[in-house]
This record gives structure tokens, C-alpha cells and sequence, in this order.
């Protein structure tokens, strides 16, 4: 058998050691809650892009209907000004594509941040 002051005196380190944890540890620890709340606000903010474009298609599909029963009928000037205005719907779902496929490489951006500073 072992004496208790040889037990007390082997364990006192390993105790001291899990008190205090390393300075980068505790920064990576930090650091991971804001890394998801970063992530989850960016999928949000993609997921409204997304939002938006789908509602531009949608009304995009309107006004090509809308056009082409326009220009089935006698007149052309209506078909004209809906012809025009697809155009400037064409340009907003280009430009809100374009920011999706940004966001959508931020959220990838974010996901490997935190895939890497996982700690435990």
C-alpha cells in the first residue's frame, strides 16, 4: 500500500494543470459561439437573398406572361413598356444572384472557420 501523502502529492499537478487552461484555449473557446453566430446571421441573411430572388423570378414569370399576351393583342405600346420592364427585372435577378453566390461563399467561409477552431 501506498501511503496517503504519496497520493495527495501525484495528483496536486494534474489538478493545477486542469485549473488553468492554456490562453489559446480559452481565446478558441471564445471565439467558436461568435464564429456560429456569424454563421447563422450570414445563413440568414443568404436565405433572404434567396427570398428575394425567388419573389423577382416569380414576378419576372408575371411579366413575361404579361408580355406575351401583350403582344398577341392589337397593340404593341403595352408590350413595349412590359418588354421594359422584364429588362429591369432581368438586372435586379442578375444583381441579387450575384449576392447570394457571395453570401453563399461566406457561409462556406464561416463553416470552415469553425470546422477548424473546434477544440473539443
Amino acid at each position: 500500500m501506498r501511503p496517503v501523502d504519496a497520493d495527495s502529492e501525484e495528483r496536486a499537478p494534474e489538478q493545477d494543470w486542469e485549473g488553468r487552461p492554456s490562453a489559446a484555449l480559452a481565446a478558441a473557446r471564445r471565439d467558436v459561439p461568435a464564429l456560429e453566430r456569424a454563421h447563422v446571421r450570414a445563413h440568414l441573411r443568404a436565405r433572404r437573398k434567396l427570398l428575394e430572388v425567388e419573389s423577382l423570378l416569380e414576378e419576372l414569370r408575371s411579366e413575361v406572361e404579361a408580355s406575351e399576351q401583350s403582344a398577341l393583342g392589337p397593340a404593341r405600346g403595352p408590350g413595349a413598356e412590359a418588354e421594359a420592364r422584364v429588362m429591369r427585372l432581368c438586372e435586379k435577378v442578375e444583381k441579387k444572384a450575384v449576392e447570394a453566390a457571395l453570401m453563399g461563399k461566406r457561409i462556406v467561409e464561416l463553416h470552415r472557420q469553425i470546422d477548424s477552431s473546434e477544440c473539443c
